[in-house]
């Protein structure tokens, strides 16, 4: 403590920052590692249609951590940390655990038909409970970071990533098929749900609903109605390639372009991890009117994911260009995968700048301007691909959820500027 006193205001040692994105990258980053790891195995071991078949169902499951987001992990998140009396507890937030179960349930439900209708009944069963522990060990993450407690959300990702690469380790002994990914998949979210205590499972009862539903009525109204339509746009933009191709190509139009997004799923995880552990600091900046304190944040914020791109795109650019037989199959284009990684460098860097912007417009509470920005965005981006897969080739489409993207940055910046500019005018 002595020594971040003695330091000028507004200065923290390089050390802090560290020590405090750390934690949350390292377990972000082995989770990203084990879905990496499942991920080169199913493009080795599986079939074109099998591998896009994969990567749309984790595509469904990474829309499930944006629902959450929106309609409990961010309003618990800012109901802790700005609450009137200050206190650290959780008393009078319970109603949002069976909130979160019926979120839960709904994602294993869709994942199940998806897992169904692309690939059988024994993959629908597989994929149906990995998408329902998946957001339940989202929203314990969530209660950790909103608690500044991030050691219980690390253990569960640690538990997780050690759980999958087992998994993963035990479908090359006895071969490898989708059905078994989603059933490793399951089975670690199962087990990393241990770190979180009998206490927070038990809290996800199926009672009392009709108060709960009572209680989480001025939430819905306040923010998350808001936010739920600005991560149905968001992901409708950030994803509407994957949605768009595989729905009018097949999953096997889809493949090269997953194979592309495989590489920069770490910065998609870290990004989400990040976002968790950085909110719950900014609501409380801005709760306590500490503008200063939340622009540090985002900065820092900024600053790691562009660490974490950079490191992306070297170990990217070192595969392509010594070992590409290592991850591309003889029946992908090793051409097309080298357009799609590129496309998706430029989509990540986007990302990582406007993320950390975007988690201090919600704390502020714009979640309705920033909802029609998303909306704009979605526009944009929906009208680019639909014109990319009718006229060139589906892996072009990730250039036109690059320019959504694009236009979903700048509306933020907008947001922030005219915030700030009011901000001025009131002290004036």
């Amino acid at each position: 403590m002595a020594e971040a006193t003695a330091l000028p205001p507004g200065k923290k040692p390089i050390r802090a920052t560290l020590a405090r994105f750390g934690l949350a990258s390292m377990s972000s980053a082995v989770v990203s590692v084990s879905h990496l790891l499942v991920q080169l195995v199913s493009v080795r071991r599986l079939e074109a249609s099998e591998i896009g078949t994969l990567a749309f169902l984790l595509v469904i499951i990474q829309l499930g951590y944006g629902l959450s987001n929106a309609l409990v992990s961010t309003p618990y998140a800012i109901a802790v940390n700005q609450r009137e009396d200050g206190a650290e507890g959780a008393g009078g937030f319970d109603f949002f655990f069976p909130m979160n179960l019926l979120l839960a349930l709904s994602q294993g439900l869709l994942c199940a038909a998806i897992g169904w209708i692309m690939a059988g009944p024994w993959a629908a069963a597989a994929f149906g409970l990995a998408g329902m522990f998946s957001l339940l060990r989202w929203f314990g993450r969530a209660i950790s970071y909103a608690h500044h407690k991030p050691g219980g959300a690390a253990v569960s990702d640690l538990v997780y990533a050690m759980l999958v690469v087992a998994g993963v380790g035990a479908t090359l002994a006895i071969g490898a098929r989708l059905e078994l990914f989603g059933a490793v998949i399951a089975g670690a979210g199962l087990l990393a749900l241990i770190p979180f205590g009998t206490g927070f499972l038990s809290r996800h009862r199926p009672t009392r609903l009709g108060r709960a539903f009572g209680d989480y009525r001025p939430v819905w109204k306040r923010q998350s109605a808001w936010t739920l339509i600005g991560v149905i746009t968001t992901e409708a933009t950030s994803n509407a390639h994957s949605y768009i191709v595989t729905l009018f190509a097949g999953p096997a139009a889809f493949a090269p372009i997953a194979v592309g997004m495989l590489f920069f799923r770490p910065v998609n995880v870290c990004i989400t991890a990040l976002t968790q552990l950085e909110r719950p600091r900014m609501a409380r900046a801005v709760g306590q009117g500490d503008e200063r304190s939340a622009r540090g944040s985002v900065r820092a914020f900024m600053a790691a994911l562009v660490v974490i791109w950079i490191a992306t795109v070297v170990t990217a650019a070192l595969i392509l260009w010594l070992v590409p037989q290592v991850i591309i199959k003889p029946t992908l284009s090793v051409e097309t995968v080298m357009i799609a990684v590129g496309l998706c460098a430029a989509l990540s860097l986007v990302q990582c700048l406007q993320a950390p912007m975007s988690v201090l417009t919600q704390a502020r509470g714009a979640f309705r301007p920033l909802a029609a920005t998303s909306v704009r965005s979605c526009v944009v981006g929906v009208a680019a691909v639909v014109a990319i897969t009718l006229f060139a080739p589906s892996v072009y489409t990730i250039g036109g959820v690059v320019l959504a993207q694009l236009v979903m940055m700048l509306g933020i910046w907008r947001l922030d500027h005219d915030w700030r500019r009011k901000q001025r005018e009131a002290a004036e």
